[in-house]
């Protein structure tokens, strides 16, 4: 610990050398300069420790033992490890073609190649892969540097956050392209979602605010749009009048449990048990991710009845239908944006003063009876309506979407009558990181980042 003595004693003279009851200067800052110096330090003993372990030759004898490294919490650290080269005798006459074109241009085919090598290895250095290193880094400090990429307002904000919370030092370049490969790896791992039906031990005191109810898998979804530059919307058909896009749109999807309910008979969510998905694929190909993950976390067990909230777009119907069929599935048209088209309706058939106090009306109709029940009290009031009034149209929403909008019995059995969790994990998966004021993405870049926030909402470890 040659570095934190040198700091330590630095302290004891600068004390020595001060006037009676005085004290030194800077001391204000000494664990910040022995942090460093204990990582200097640190990273000495890591280097020689997996240099000791670099001897080691799981494929027997080595090519020879190559000076390597990884960045670690304790910064960039140096080693020497056995390295196996390639194996030309067992390559195909193809791989052997393009290594030889590779010598030929002074280049390698390609970094830590995928190749036969000697002995079988399957990695250039053996010790490397064993560190489990991604990009890199130790798998500690790819998750900091990703932890931070989701955090921060920008990549060079990420980078100074790394820097002073992990004392590792980054160019803003090297930080953004190991993020942006950390989310590619991200949307990848949606693909093939690992299992989890967690048993959440719950604390005493939402024991006692709370009753049990039947366990249930709730499943969201819903879309939201990212700003992204000319190149990725141009031929992209927009919702505004001009019909530009502006926005590209993705995709969000959480899937979790609940067993209890609270005093007010509304669903309290089992506490870290949420997964979180965020993909730029269409619907129908989102809809089999969404049907992947919800089959991770124990749908088709027999251990949860099956709940589905999403808004009433039409893609959001198709998904249901196709991805999760059956007439166990309960599936559920938001509250919330079932209020907007009944505002909508009022607005147009009312004056604006009148609408407020009918909304409020028709709105508990809604809530206590249902949409079969609210289109029966719309057509009594409003028999006097011509049949071509305009307001008639915004009716359409509600025939169409009636059968899930059972709100009164969704409410006695202890389910979810909104869609608040997708919404919210929009902001925080999307909106938080990626629609900040003047931000324009590349769409892909955005997807990536999104599915890295994603990730970490969803308590899964660095990609």
């Amino acid at each position: 610990m040659a570095n934190v003595e040198e700091v330590l004693f630095g302290v004891l003279d600068a004390a020595g050398e001060c006037g009676p009851g005085e004290l030194p200067s800077g001391l204000g800052r000494l664990d910040e300069r022995l942090a460093a110096a204990a990582g200097k330090d640190l990273a000495a003993a890591l280097s020689l420790v997996l240099s000791a372990l670099g001897r080691a030759a799981p494929h027997g004898a080595p090519d020879g033992y190559r000076g390597t490294g990884a960045d670690t919490l304790f910064g960039h650290v140096g080693f020497t490890c056995a390295y196996y080269g390639p194996a030309p005798e067992i390559m195909t006459r193809q791989m052997r073609r393009a290594m030889e074109r590779a010598a030929e241009k002074g280049r390698r085919l390609r970094k830590n190649g995928a190749f036969p090598r000697t002995g079988g290895a399957e990695d250039a250095f053996p010790l490397k892969k064993a560190l489990g290193l991604l990009d890199g880094m130790t798998p500690a400090l790819a998750g900091r540097l990703q932890r931070a990429a989701v955090t921060a307002g920008s990549f060079a904000e990420g980078a100074g956050l790394l820097a002073l919370l992990s004392g590792v030092r980054m160019s803003e370049s090297t930080f953004r392209r190991r993020a942006l490969a950390a989310g590619r790896r991200a949307l990848e791992a949606q693909e093939s979602p690992a299992a989890w039906i967690p048993e959440p031990l719950l604390p005493a005191w939402l024991l006692a605010a709370t009753a049990p109810v039947t366990p249930t898998l709730y499943i969201t979804l819903d879309g939201t749009g990212v700003p992204c530059v000319k190149k990725d919307v141009r031929g992209v058909k927009g919702k505004g009048k001009d019909g530009k896009a502006r926005t590209r749109e993705v995709k969000v999807g959480v899937a979790g449990t609940f067993r209890r309910l609270d005093k007010k008979g509304r669903p309290v969510r089992d506490p870290g048990c949420e997964s979180h998905i965020v993909s730029p694929k269409t619907a129908s190909r989102f809809g089999s991710l969404l049907r992947r993950l919800a089959l991770s976390r124990g749908l088709g067990s027999g251990r949860f009845r099956i709940q589905v909230v999403g808004d009433g777009a039409d893609w959001v119907a198709n998904i249901v239908g196709k991805a999760f069929p059956g007439a166990d599935i309960v599936f559920t048209c938001d509250f919330y944006h079932a209020c907007e088209h009944l505002r909508a309706f009022l607005g147009l058939a009312l004056p604006q003063k009148d609408a407020r106090k009918a909304f409020v009306t028709a709105r508990a109709v809604l809530r206590s009876h249902g949409g079969a029940s609210l289109l029966k009290h719309l057509r009594k009031r409003f028999e006097s309506l011509p049949a071509d009034h305009p307001a008639w149209d915004e009716l359409g929403y509600f025939e169409k979407r009636k059968d899930n909008m059972r709100y009164g019995e969704y409410r006695k059995q202890g389910l979810f009558i909104g869609s608040g969790v997708v919404e919210a994990a929009c902001r925080t998966d999307v909106a938080r990181r990626c629609k900040q004021s003047g931000m324009h993405w590349r769409f892909h870049n955005a997807a990536a980042i999104c599915a890295l926030t994603a990730r970490f909402r969803s308590h899964l470890p660095a990609a």
